[in-house]
């Protein structure tokens, strides 16, 4: 995994070992990343028919429409979600406000519908 062997090698991404004797618990930006994005979050697109043709099937009004969310992200960041809520731990009850325990995305969902009056 290219850990620290020595002088000389890579230097990113520090020495595997099972006791603490490289004291690997000290705060480190070693697992900081960027997590800007950019999101497209809600989306609709509908059409409502003309009354001249509704009217005839006694129909005042009639829209089309479909809607996403969560349709496109856009970021270079490597885990799950770069919108990282803001987590309690049920067994810890530490908040861990920006940090990414590995949660489920946000849903990606498709609707498609109508608006029907009579």
């Amino acid at each position: 995994m290219g850990r620290w062997h020595g002088e000389g090698t890579s230097n990113t991404v520090p020495r595997f070992a099972w006791k603490n004797d490289n004291d690997n618990y000290r705060v480190s930006d070693l697992y900081v990343k960027n997590g800007s994005f950019m999101r497209l979050k809600n989306i609709q697109l509908g059409y409502t028919l003309p009354r001249s043709l509704t009217s005839k099937v006694f129909i005042s009004s009639l829209r089309i429409y479909v809607a996403a969310e969560n349709l496109l992200t856009i970021t270079g960041y490597k885990g799950f979600d770069p919108e990282v809520s803001d987590y309690t731990s049920p067994t810890e009850g530490d908040r861990s406000s920006g940090i990414d325990r590995g949660m489920y995305p946000q849903a990606r969902t498709f609707t498609l519908g109508f608006n029907l009056n009579f």
